[in-house]
């Protein structure tokens, strides 16, 4: 009987070719500084000389400047005083550093279209990992050209560096180094003229730096490492490591916040709301599924009625707490379109989130347990106002003022912005004298004195004070002097 012959299979390689050569290509980062993104935060962006300033060393500094006041000799590092006196006319603002994380961010979300890995970890700067985005933008140049469009379409003004390392791509976009450095053995040569403080290293170890005579970063590659070390510290060591590639430099790697976007077509266009209502459910309950699949909630939706020759009905929602429950959110929009007037038959309806938020369970007063079930403040709230309109309703706010009159106003649309004091609520629009009230002076008073500098002084006693039938009230006179008694309010 004839055997069949056996042929031996070549060996195969231990991994594919391709995942052989994309491991062994070494990382390509592009950084994006943004130098006036301090400026840009706050939205100015003036002929005006504007200093943007923050505390150090026990005293205002500048942190950025204006071009106006950097043409007068503001620079950054600047005490606020010593810049006063060479800008007389110069505004100094404080500056946000939360306003500028969230431009950072939604520039981090424009240039994803260039790259899934982005960094925010150095300070102004967005790190891009573009190795394997090269060939699609048409390489390096094409590709740092594109992210600086996308940039300078939002209005910031942006410098780009394109290195190995993302430590020598940071310093080639604060140096205003056009050229990108695709090979590691080039940065000593292309960074050896840089400044030593440019590392961001403190201004006392770049003194003492400068005393020795070591003034660039080809001063420092030049020293012995081990003398470094023990001179200056192993942090130096670690800075000069991380922008050559001997040592790696971990980052963190920035995600795109969750967003919910749905839109469904009507089979046939119509008018009446109650059709298109249970469409607009349905995809409320895909959004709450959304949400709680993420364990997250929402601090609001825009839903979006599109007609055939008409602007799309856009109706916005801002609850004073977040939430995800489809139910909360259906009877608040259900008010709204009650009382929305459409141009046209509807076609289509798009809904999308506003501001996804972590899910935090509320916190519960032990002794005061809430009610069993039902609605709660916050939920009807929201429903008169989504019905009456968002003037119609107003909680008091706290001013920084101690006069009474003064004090509270009624702006508030938020819960937990509400004004909580131990005077009363309900205030005498004009305090009223008392003539032959029989009441009874409580012991615990309160002094205000304050307004002489406005043209609006008051020096008067308040204290508590009950009547004949057991009513609270707010009353005064003035001060050090046995005078009628006012009353100015009135408890519960």
């Amino acid at each position: 009987m004839a055997l069949a012959r056996a042929h031996p299979f070549p060996s195969l390689p231990a991994e594919p070719p391709c995942a052989a050569s994309a491991a062994k290509a070494a990382p390509l980062w592009l950084a994006l500084c943004f130098p006036a993104l301090a400026l840009e935060a706050l939205g100015i962006t003036g002929p005006e000389p504007v200093a943007i300033t923050e505390a150090g060393d026990g005293r205002l500094r500048v942190h950025s400047a204006s071009a106006a006041a950097a043409a007068q000799g503001v620079a950054p590092g600047m005490a606020l005083s010593e810049a006063q006196a060479l800008c007389p006319g110069l505004t100094a603002v404080s500056r946000d550093p939360e306003a500028e994380q969230r431009v950072l961010s939604h520039l981090a979300e424009r240039c994803l279209r260039f790259t899934p890995w982005i960094s925010l970890d150095f300070p102004a700067t967005l790190q891009l990992e573009v190795r394997g985005s090269l060939r699609l933008f048409g390489g390096p140049a094409r590709l740092a050209g594109a992210a600086r469009q996308v940039c300078a379409a939002d209005g910031h003004a942006v410098q780009c560096g394109l290195a190995p390392t993302p430590m020598a791509a940071w310093l080639l976009a604060r140096a205003g180094f056009p050229a990108p450095v695709l090979e590691t053995e080039a940065l000593r040569s292309v960074l050896g003229d840089l400044s030593i403080a440019a590392l961001g290293i403190d201004d006392k170890l770049s003194g003492r730096l400068a005393r020795a005579g070591l003034r660039v970063l080809r001063d420092l590659w030049r020293m012995p490492r081990d003398g470094l070390a023990r001179r200056y510290g192993s942090d130096l060591l670690r800075r000069l490591d991380e922008v050559v590639g001997s040592r790696p430099q971990p980052l963190g790697r920035f995600h795109a916040p969750p967003r919910f976007r749905a839109e469904r077509e009507l089979a046939m266009e119509t008018e009446d709301l109650t059709r298109v209502f249970p469409l607009v459910e349905a995809l409320l309950m895909e959004f709450e599924g959304f949400l709680r699949s993420r364990d997250a909630v929402a601090a609001g939706l825009e839903l979006e009625l599109r007609h055939v020759r008409a602007a799309p009905t856009r109706v916005c929602l801002r609850p004073r707490r977040a939430g995800r429950a489809a139910r909360q959110f259906a009877a608040l929009l259900r008010e709204r379109l009650d009382r929305a007037a459409l141009p046209g038959p509807v076609r289509g309806v798009l809904l999308q989130s506003a501001d996804i938020q972590p899910f935090t369970l509320p916190t519960a007063d032990l002794f005061t347990p809430g009610a069993a079930g039902g609605e709660s403040w916050d939920e009807l709230l929201d429903r008169l106002q989504a019905r009456l309109g968002p003037q119609a309703l107003r909680r008091p706010m706290l001013r920084a003022d101690h006069r009474p009159e003064r004090a509270e106003f009624g702006n508030a649309s938020r819960s937990g912005e509400a004004a909580r004091s131990p005077r009363p609520l309900w205030l005498l629009s004009r305090p009223r004298r008392l003539r032959d009230r029989d009441i009874r002076i409580l012991p615990e008073c309160e002094r205000i004195e304050t307004g002489w500098w406005d043209g609006g002084p008051v020096r008067r006693d308040y204290h508590l004070a009950v009547d004949g039938v057991g009513a609270r009230l707010w009353v005064y006179r003035d001060a050090g002097t046995a005078g009628p008694w006012h009353l100015h309010g009135l408890f519960g």
